[in-house]
């Protein structure tokens, strides 16, 4: 009886996740399915299951639209607003986690709180500050901003993680006569490495699927690829076959990159977690 009763929890528990699943990849189906349609298949209803493939839509959106210079464009800037994320933001993590000095909460408060306010109030003082110095519409100003949009919190996961490794092994480090930064940079990062992959993805994720932004101060140059969905908004209607293809290869560095170090993403985030 114990036995039919765990068996039929168990089944229940598979239905669920499968029903989940299903819940969720549906979207996703969809819209891969849509991008290998001819227009009037994609906005055909009921919807056509058996079509001819065809990747007419992706030529048209990244060759003929020239959409490739914005996938570039995200390319770059979530790359590089990452890495200096990380670069300026982990040391800042270490001092809090190691030091203390006063102020020190109200400070780690402050740099979460920065992400508390909307995008707007920074997005229009920066819209006007770009524009009077002459560099709207430039990778160098994206950048930054996602920079900086990221720092916070790069700055609060990896204190959490910092904070799971004993202050004795820096001593250690010290005794032995290592520097305090040969001891961060030798030691202390390579020990939290998990984290800092859980951290890297985070701040991908956030810059490659990053919109307002690169909506309000770009313009052509700089556009982004999210930013550039909006031009298959026609006064003929919706690009739907075309915006289902750009979605898709949006979709796709990341869903890649994340399979390729989920280990890694895994560990990072219990990493990081409250153990008692």
């Amino acid at each position: 009886m114990v036995k039919r009763e765990k068996a039929f929890t168990t089944t229940l528990l598979y239905l669920a996740l499968i029903f989940v699943f299903l819940f969720y990849a549906f979207p996703i189906f969809w819209m891969v399915t849509s991008s290998m349609k001819i227009e009037s298949e994609a906005l055909q209803m009921p919807p056509s299951i058996i079509f001819q493939p065809t990747l007419e839509n992706y030529e048209d959106a990244f060759i003929n639209r020239g959409l490739m210079t914005n996938f570039k464009n995200s390319l770059f800037i979530s790359i590089v607003s990452s890495i200096l994320a990380l670069v300026i933001g982990t040391p800042a993590a270490y001092a809090m986690s190691r030091f203390e000095f006063k102020g020190k909460d109200d400070l780690f408060f402050w740099f979460l709180s920065t992400r508390m306010a909307p995008p707007i109030l920074a997005a229009i003082p920066m819209f006007i500050l770009a524009r009077n110095i002459g560099i709207y519409d430039t990778l160098g100003l994206l950048t930054v901003m996602n920079m900086l949009m990221n720092l916070s919190w790069v700055v609060w996961m990896m204190r959490s993680f910092f904070d799971e490794i004993s202050k004795q092994i820096d001593e250690s480090c010290m005794v032995d006569g290592c520097t305090r930064l040969t001891a961060l940079l030798k030691v202390i990062i390579p020990m939290s490495s998990p984290g800092l992959i859980a951290t890297v993805i985070f701040c991908l994720v956030m810059s490659w699927n990053e919109y307002f932004f690169a909506l309000v101060l770009t313009s052509v140059n700089a556009k982004t690829l999210p930013a550039a969905i909006n031009s298959f908004l026609t006064v003929h209607g919706l690009l739907w076959g075309e915006m289902c293809a750009v979605g898709t290869i949006v979709m796709i560095p990341i869903l890649v990159f994340v399979f390729f170090t989920q280990r890694n993403l895994i560990r990072g985030l219990t990493m990081g977690a409250v153990k008692g």
